[in-house]
């Protein structure tokens, strides 16, 4: 009988594990993935760049590469101070001439924002101004969830409405960012800024 008892309790241990194994991953996954939004493209006014773009311009080439398609036909770059005398808003239009966007068609934004909604409340009024319905904002993928909702927020009922682009710029993947130290921080930092976003007062 014993011997029967420790059978069940080892074939339980081993069930439990296994769906341990099974469910963190799938939970690890999941957590991953409510930081990305990605919608579905259409034809909107224009192209919402945000800051903080990466070395290599994965923003800038994954922006202008929509606009090829047709996608908007104004291309909106928003960007702060790098360094002396250097702006990332005039990299970045640098870097969407050099792959073909017609200046007239490249509109920069340039600021000294520390977070994702002191951005936002420097482009809205511009976007606004030029009366736009929808707006594609393209992001980095990690980002694209939290700036969704901030841009939203700020627009407000009379606002553009935001389409998200995703961005995959190296620094985070969602199924398995527990396995890599630099996936791993891009998500501790970024799970830390919704919280942040969630409870800030202005």
């Amino acid at each position: 009988m014993k011997d029967w008892r420790w059978g069940w309790r080892l074939l339980a241990a081993v069930l439990i594990l296994v769906a341990l194994a099974y469910a963190v991953p799938m939970g690890l996954k999941a957590l991953g993935a409510a930081l990305i939004t990605d919608d579905p493209l259409h034809p909107a006014g224009a192209i919402l760049v945000l800051a903080g773009e990466s070395r290599e311009g994965d923003r800038v080439r994954h922006a202008v590469q929509l606009f090829k398609r047709g996608l908007a036909p104004l291309l909106v770059l928003s960007g702060t101070p790098l360094g002396f005398r250097t702006h990332e808003a005039d990299s970045m239009r640098r870097h969407a001439e050099y792959l073909g966007v017609p200046p007239a068609r490249i509109l920069t934004v340039k600021h000294d924002s520390d977070s994702t909604r002191e951005e936002a409340e420097v482009v809205m009024p511009i976007l606004k101004r030029r009366g736009l319905k929808e707006v594609i904002l393209v992001t980095s993928n990690y980002h694209t969830a939290r700036a969704k909702r901030i841009f939203q927020r700020a627009a407000g009922p009379s606002g553009p409405r935001f389409i998200v682009s995703s961005v995959d710029d190296g620094q985070f993947k969602p199924e398995d960012w527990w396995k890599r130290r630099r996936y791993a921080k891009t998500f501790v930092y970024e799970a830390l800024k919704t919280v942040w976003s969630a409870v800030e007062v202005k």
